[in-house]
């Protein structure tokens, strides 16, 4: 070999010179000399290494030839000069990468920071130091460069602090694990049956509305790197994606949940286009009763009764003629909604006509309307998932007799059952829902069964996205949570002015991957929450922007009041008309709003007023 000598900046006293290391004998053999390189302390393997014999000072041929200054991306701010020993006091330092302490060899410094690393951290440790192995990644503008050794640091892709080899940017502060920037672009996930794709952050078309993990069920943030599935709108952490070939064979389907016999006897099958009815059936007859009764028993009916609820008059046994949606008229859309409207039950708040009772009871000079089952409620109700006081049936104080429902938090003037001591107010449906003590089976989620679930704490309605605590059905294993009013939304609906059917439809909509708009409040509608949606017309609602469900199956419309300084009484309207104030406090407008109207004066009050100002007796 050629003599090849360099002067050092780490060996002053002497040129160190380029000499082989191993010797081949004449039997074959190779004898290596064992000497360990001053700069990086790990031993030279090579076939030949920069030495000075006398001093037994040795340099891989790579260490000796590292650029004295490096812009290293750990301490982009300033450059980092290559010392053959620490600068401290002591002749030693601690690696600000790896964390090694006591070391007295090669050091890239600055000065101004008093910022070091060993020359292992700062070379990358890669054979070809200055021709790292690097990567391109779409969701970054720069090559990365590999860093081998271990270290700890806040990953840009799965925002968590972990010790792994890594990449970084050498142009900007970008690094991630080394296992987060190999994570393929496909996978398949144990519980989806859709491939998932990799983002490198949420993606913009699902943006406008929160979106949670499937398997930590935290929110997705919009820098989180994320596995998708677009039609189905599901979201996994790459850090909550399990990969293996035994996931990949056993993807999940959307399968009912199977029911035996027996327990078919005891699940509620939810929704129904008469749930209320049903449910509070169930809590007034033992199941031995409810299936051996006939219609034997309902000849025991009594003509008339009186209820605390309406004490003025006794109200009579009436059978109804026809189902009111067959009613045929030449009455204007108005006038036909108003007929409707009459024949709803004051206890509930339900329409007499979709109870599956042909008789009912009814005050006719009043207008107060009672089903069956709601006439043979019992006064004292004790609900399961509040055992500490039992609820008393409680009768309107008021002909506005409104509250906030304390299970579905929406304001009514239903009949309720109150628990004095808690303060605590339900409406009769919600308290329906509230004695199920069996399981609830709901299409919304066919996977499991649903249980009663109550908690202080806010929770999200999987439903309606809304954030309250109380009452609710759930699948605590898969984060759904139902809250009662979503629950008890029946199956299909109607609008005035669409002769087809409404059907409520759920999540994850494959027919419908595009963006959904309300066509009467014409805001966009949250993809991962429940909609109506009309099928030949191909159009979509909130559920609480169709009338028959937002505005009248919480208030019962068309009491009357009397209240001071009027000489009329003043009836409850679903909408004032346009151009119509308060007339008691400073002239609010109520146009399209709920009010208590004298038709005959063009006078109205908004519910606070009514309330504030209603005569009683």
């Amino acid at each position: 070999m050629e003599e090849k000598q360099l002067n050092h900046f780490s060996h002053e006293e002497h040129p160190l010179i380029l000499s082989e290391l191993r010797k081949e004998n004449d039997d074959g053999s190779i004898d290596r000399k064992f000497v360990v390189c001053y700069g990086c302390q790990e031993q030279i393997l090579d076939p030949a290494a920069y030495c000075c014999f006398a001093c037994h000072f040795f340099l891989h041929k790579r260490c000796a030839e590292l650029p004295r200054q490096i812009r290293h991306p750990m301490h982009s701010q300033h450059d980092l000069v290559l010392l053959g020993k620490p600068p401290y006091y002591s002749r030693s330092c601690i690696c600000d990468a790896c964390g090694q302490d006591d070391w007295k060899f090669f050091t890239y410094h600055c000065s101004l920071c008093e910022f070091d690393l060993d020359v292992s951290c700062a070379i990358l440790d890669q054979p070809e130091i200055l021709e790292p192995r690097e990567i391109e990644l779409d969701c970054h503008h720069h090559r990365l460069i590999q860093l081998e050794k271990p270290a700890s640091f806040l990953c840009d892709a799965c925002g968590k602090v972990d010790e792994d080899s890594s990449y970084l940017c050498t142009i900007c502060p970008f690094w991630i694990h080394k296992k987060c920037a190999l994570r393929p672009t496909t996978v398949k996930h144990k519980d989806h049956n859709h491939p998932l794709h990799l983002a490198y952050s949420l993606p913009s078309d699902y943006r406008k509305f929160s979106q949670q993990c499937s398997v930590c069920w935290k929110k997705v943030r919009l820098r989180d790197w994320v596995y998708y599935c677009g039609p189905c709108r599901y979201f996994v952490h790459i850090t909550c994606v399990v990969i293996s070939q035994k996931d990949e064979e056993q993807l999940s389907e959307d399968n009912e949940y199977p029911i035996s016999g027996e327990q078919d006897q005891n699940v509620v099958k939810l929704p129904s286009s008469n749930a209320a009815q049903e449910l509070i059936a169930r809590f007034l007859l033992r199941e031995d009763e409810m299936s051996s009764s006939n219609d034997s028993d309902k000849s025991n009916i009594p003509e008339k009764i009186f209820l605390i609820s309406h004490r003025k008059h006794p109200l009579v046994l009436s059978e109804k003629v026809q189902n009111l949606d067959e009613i045929k008229s030449t009455t204007s859309d108005d006038q036909e909604e108003a007929k409707a409207l009459l024949l709803v039950c004051d206890v509930c708040i339900e329409p007499i006509c979709s109870s599956d009772d042909l008789q009912y009871y009814a005050c006719a000079e009043c207008g107060y309307f009672v089903h069956l089952t709601c006439s043979k409620l019992p006064p004292e109700l004790h609900i399961p998932k509040h055992p500490q006081h039992p609820f008393s049936l409680t009768c309107k104080s008021s002909e506005v007799g409104r509250f906030i429902c304390g299970a579905c938090h929406w304001w009514t003037n239903a009949a309720c059952y109150n628990c004095k001591p808690c303060e605590l107010s339900i409406c009769i449906k919600c308290a329906s829902a509230s004695m199920i003590t069996s399981s609830v089976k709901h299409d919304g989620h066919k996977k499991h069964l649903l249980t009663q679930f109550h908690s202080s704490d806010p929770i999200h309605c999987t439903a309606c996205d809304f954030l309250s605590g109380g009452f609710r059905f759930a699948c605590e294993d898969c984060h759904f949570y139902v809250c009662y009013d979503c629950a008890l939304l029946p199956p299909t609906t109607t609008q005035r002015w669409d002769k087809h059917p409404l059907l409520l439809i759920y999540p994850p909509y494959f027919e419908h991957s595009e963006e959904f708009y309300c066509v009467l409040c014409e805001r966009e509608i949250n993809p991962n929450c429940w909609m109506y949606h009309c099928r030949e017309c191909d159009y979509s609602l909130h559920p609480l922007c169709v009338p028959q469900i937002g505005t009248f199956r919480r208030k019962k419309y068309g009491r009357s009041l009397n209240v001071n300084n009027h000489s009329h009484p003043l009836t409850h309207v679903p909408e004032a008309k346009y151009k119509s104030f308060c007339g008691s406090c400073d002239n609010k407008r109520l146009d399209w709003k709920p009010a208590f109207e004298c038709e005959s004066c063009r006078f109205y009050l908004c519910p606070d007023c009514a309330f504030k100002k209603e005569l009683t007796y």
